[in-house]
């Protein structure tokens, strides 16, 4: 190192100049903390004052004394304020002026080194956050004052504290206050620069400060709407608007009693144009509202103006692809089958819908985000303004259920679909309905995350074509365990939010499994399905085929008392919230592509609307057994039983003992035993293996070298039988060769899949035709698959009839 001429090093030179430097910073950190004290003491001061000349000035009002004398003190004390404004200084004046002169004091002493550069900078910047500190202070006790009821002109907030006191003391302040020094312009305009920063760096935590706070009480950033137009328009379509009468009507005890008794209910049916037959169920003692088709424009129907505006152009986007006639909208905001549906959304009834399809599905789905999304902003919408009423100091009524709008959580809406890729088409069609007034997208927090967890997986593509409805069904990412929380406002979307802080939640039966738990687990949490009002099961029949316990488990944890509070206002809780009678407000809406019985169980006797519920069913006319084309002789055997526990019992000694003997024989070989159920088809499994039966066996568990293996084994020959289950089939859709007789242990799940393996069978060889076969198990329960097979009217004369065959022929005659 280089010596200096004084015999110190320059090292050492540097570390006594940045310890100088240092102290200097104290030194006027110390000062800034002086001078916000005596800020803060001269405001408290100005308060006092100003209240004692108020009630000095009511007296004297009261005693009409001097009403005269009052005016000019207060033109003596605004001309006094005015004329010494120029002469004081303000305690921000004050700070601008000793970080000045603190930094021109220190610039003199600052080195070119960088390390001692930045040293400088961090201090700074520490300034800067000091005086926003001081500002921020300054700024709350001005709104204390508004909030005090104070009447506070611009000029008194702007001027000295002291102006408004007596002459004597303004001598003495002006004394104490030392006058303003002359600058440069060059440091007026540093000062001018060093203001913007610390306004624009307050004004940034005041914004973070407010989003932090609204994300707490469940509110959200911003609303470009104007709030009072919203309330004004609430105010007159409250009576009107199905939101307003479904919430805000109050039950009785009898009538809850009255609900869960569904015996006494009364069902009507209807025929209406799309939707076809539609049965309307309702208590008759809690209302007696019928149902019709709404015409009116979506604009008369209470929705959200933005969804109006946004509905039209999302709605026609998507479906300028559609070809099918009443695909289309046809007045250019809904199809046919849109505004029959959303007829019976928007009165909020339970509505089981069995006519969805892969073509139909995505305007199903437009529908239900609409309905969503109008129920959730309307909600916060509540939420927001009676906090607003609340922060400016209205009274609440005890007696009164004014401001009684929220439930024990946050969550309202929860949506429940079967893979990921049907979670991100509904993200999307949630961001475009949201879209900004001006045209601009609305922000999307998280959107990166959401779209590399969520987007299409690559995977070879199929060797041979499938059926088009299996490649609607597993397009994109089938992953089936998933759970996100949405929390929506009218500038931003925040994706992954957590439960408690969500308006929405999108999950999978399997992820909602996984955090509900089990019975004795420690990590379980249920608390966030507590207050859930619309509950949508988008693609329900495909749940049968993943696992329809975890749809039961999420049932019967809807609407249990929280285990804690998760900071809720009780004051704010609905009152039926509280009663334990959420569920008779929760609105269920149910989507699937066929009738099931399991799913009717649910509708049945979990969904306890007191506005009533809606079941659109259709009976099928000709029955899937129409679309075999082989010539194939089917027989259809009843297998008899007293009761549904004994269903199962029954099919298994009946097949034991009549069917599988007769295929026994050499002659009935490449034989093919569809099974819908699993635990069925373990059972027989376990039979075959003890009766030294040669099988081969393929299930959804199989891997898949053991399935090419048995594929090859039954096609060859070399296993007779082959036991498959509906699972399998449903998530494969392999087409098997081989097969000369097929047996349906029970009547698959869904119909189609009845003509397709019937259509998988082979001609035998030189015997032609004549040795396919198809033999079909069925008892008086398998009622509905029988009728989506055979049609509804041979159903009927199959159950009811005294013979327990019957047999039918498909194809052409030869």
């Amino acid at each position: 190192y280089s010596k200096m001429p004084g015999g110190r090093g320059r090292r050492s030179r540097k570390r006594e100049d940045i310890q100088k430097a240092k102290q200097r910073k104290i030194s006027r950190a110390l000062k800034l903390a002086e001078i916000n004290k005596k800020a803060k003491y001269q405001q408290e001061e100005y308060v006092r004052r100003k209240q004692l000349a108020e009630r000095d000035a009511l007296r004297k009002a009261q005693g009409l004394e001097g009403v005269s004398s009052l005016h000019s003190r207060t033109d003596q004390v605004a001309s006094s304020s005015s004329e010494s404004e120029d002469e004081r200084q303000t305690a921000y004046d004050l700070l601008v002026t000793s970080l000045q002169s603190n930094r021109d004091q220190s610039s003199s002493d600052e080195l070119v080194d960088s390390e001692e550069e930045e040293e400088y900078d961090d201090y700074d910047e520490q300034e800067e956050e000091d005086g926003n500190e001081s500002d921020e202070n300054s700024e709350d006790e001005d709104s204390t004052r508004v909030r005090n009821g104070e009447d506070v002109s611009e000029e008194e907030e702007k001027s000295n504290p002291e102006d408004q006191t007596s002459e004597d003391e303004e001598e003495t302040g002006r004394e104490k206050v030392p006058k303003r020094q002359k600058r440069k312009k060059g440091d007026e305009e540093e000062d001018e620069a060093l203001d913007k920063r610390m306004m624009k760096k307050k004004a940034r935590s005041k914004e973070q400060d407010k989003r932090e706070e609204q994300e707490k009480e469940g509110q959200w950033s911003s609303d470009e709407e104007s709030e009072g137009e919203n309330h004004e328009e609430e105010k007159n379509t409250a009576g009107k608007d199905p939101f307003w009468h479904h919430l805000t009507t109050e039950l009785q005890e009898d009538q809850v009693e009255k609900l869960v008794k569904q015996s006494s209910w009364e069902s009507k049916e209807a025929m209406w144009k799309v939707l076809g037959r539609v049965v309307h169920a309702t208590c008759p003692e809690i209302t007696r509202s019928s149902i019709s088709v709404n015409k009116d424009s979506i604009s008369k129907m209470n929705v959200r103006g933005l969804l109006c505006t946004n509905w039209c152009e999302v709605n026609a986007d998507s479906s300028e692809k559609n070809t099918v006639e009443g695909e289309r909208p046809v007045d250019g905001e809904f199809t046919a089958r849109q505004r029959e549906l959303f007829s019976l959304m928007h009165a909020y009834k339970d509505l089981y819908y069995s006519g969805r399809t892969h073509e139909n599905g995505e305007e199903l789905r437009r529908l239900y985000c609409l309905h969503a999304l109008n129920h959730v902003l309307k909600t916060r919408s509540v939420v927001t303004r009676h906090n607003t009423k609340l922060k400016l100091g209205a009274e609440v009524d005890p007696d009164s259920d004014e401001f009684q709008d929220q439930g024990l959580t946050r969550p309202k809406v929860l949506l429940v679909v079967p893979f990921r890729e049907a979670a991100l088409r509904t993200v999307h069609i949630i961001t475009q309905l949201m879209t900004r007034p001006d045209g601009k997208p609305v922000e999307v927090m998280n959107k990166k995350r959401f779209q590399e967890e969520y987007s299409e997986l690559e995977h070879a593509p199929p060797k041979v074509p499938l059926p088009e409805d299996f490649e609607a069904t597993f397009a994109g990412n089938i992953d089936d365990h998933f759970r996100i929380g949405l929390s929506v406002s009218r500038r931003n979307v925040r994706l992954y939010s957590p439960f408690y802080l969500s308006d929405i939640i999108i999950a999978s039966p399997l992820g909602l499994r996984t955090v509900i738990g089990a019975e004795g687990e420690k990590d379980r949490d249920y608390d966030f399905l507590s207050s859930i009002e619309v509950l949508i099961l988008d693609q329900a029949d495909v749940y049968l085929m993943q696992n329809w316990e975890h749809i039961q488990h999420l049932m019967q944890h809807m609407h249990l008392q929280p285990k804690e509070t998760h900071g809720t206002d009780f004051s704010r809780v609905r009152m039926w919230y509280l009663n334990g009678w959420a569920k008779y407000y929760r609105q269920t809406l149910i989507f699937s592509s066929i009738p099931s019985p399991e799913i009717n169980a649910i509708f049945n006797k979990h969904c306890h609307n007191y506005a009533g519920k809606v079941q659109v069913s259709n009976p099928p006319t000709r029955g899937t057994i129409c679309q075999v084309a082989l010539q194939l002789p089917q027989v259809f055997r009843r297998v008899e039983c007293s009761s549904f526990t004994q269903a199962a019992d029954a099919r298994f000694n009946f097949f034991t003992s009549q069917i599988l003997p007769q295929y026994k024989d050499g002659n009935m070989q490449h034989t093919l035993f569809f099974i819908p159920s699993y635990f069925d088809f373990v059972r027989m499994r376990n039979y075959f293996r003890q009766q030294d039966i040669n099988f081969a066996q393929i299930c959804e568990y199989t891997t898949q070298a053991n399935i090419s293996r048995a594929r090859q084994y039954f096609q060859r020959g070399d296993r007779p039988f082959l036991l498959y289950t509906e699972r399998f089939h449903f998530f494969r859709r392999y087409r098997l060769r081989g097969i000369r007789s097929l047996v349906f242990y029970e009547l698959p799940h869904f119909p189609h899949f009845y003509s397709e393996l019937c259509n998988m069978l082979e001609t035998g060889g030189e015997e032609g035709v004549s040795d396919r076969t198809c033999t079909v198990l069925y008892t008086k329960y398998d009622a509905q698959r029988l009728a989506a097979v055979v049609g509804a009217s041979r159903c009927g004369h199959m159950i009811t009839s005294g013979k327990a065959v019957h047999m039918f022929v498909t194809g052409e005659q030869g």
